[in-house]
């Protein structure tokens, strides 16, 4: 298992994702946004905003709901939002796996392309450096934590986000990860 490689691209999701939320107000930075390739073309299919996921995320999704449903004022949800991830929420990496999430609108043909693919190539890239993987992608029921973590998440963000969306679970493959550097 390529566990270094994975511990890398993890602590730089995070420093990256932290930097984000102190300097530029939670604004996506290139490097959290996920490129998405087809395995046997190699041709770029989609980037997609990616929310990196927790190993055990049912307690941050209770209070990401929470948070959320506390006040109608979205400009309330967002600056506590904000304040939330730029203190301490990324500092400590051994909390991630490199999995993350990502909501698509229903019937897509995005979704669909990614459905079918089932396993897919990642990039994620800023500055001079990145990663790439291969990922096991899957639809989340709406039951299922990481749907509740995901969506909660990305309500404090777009305060007119409803539940009628697919989100879609991107899974690491541990061995196939590279560092990228130009």
């Amino acid at each position: 298992m390529n566990l270094s490689m994975i511990n890398n691209f993890v602590n730089w999701q995070c420093l990256l994702r932290q930097r984000n939320f102190r300097k530029f107000a939670g604004k996506p930075s290139e490097g959290t946004l996920a490129s998405i390739y087809d395995r046997k073309s190699n041709e770029e299919i989609t980037n997609i905003r990616s929310v990196l996921i927790e190993k055990d995320v049912a307690n941050s999704a209770k209070m990401f709901e929470f948070m959320i449903k506390k006040t109608h004022d979205p400009e309330e949800r967002y600056l506590k939002a904000v304040k939330y991830f730029a203190s301490e929420y990324f500092e400590n990496s051994n909390i991630f796996d490199g999995t993350f999430a990502a909501t698509f609108p229903i019937n897509s043909k995005i979704l669909k392309t990614l459905l079918k693919n089932r396993k897919l190539n990642v990039q994620f890239f800023e500055s001079t450096n990145g990663f790439s993987f291969t990922v096991d992608v899957k639809k989340l029921k709406k039951s299922d934590p990481i749907w509740k973590f995901t969506f909660y998440h990305n309500c404090f963000f777009n305060s007119s986000l409803d539940d009628n969306i697919e989100i879609l679970i991107f899974k690491p493959d541990k061995i196939s990860f590279k560092k990228i550097l130009v």
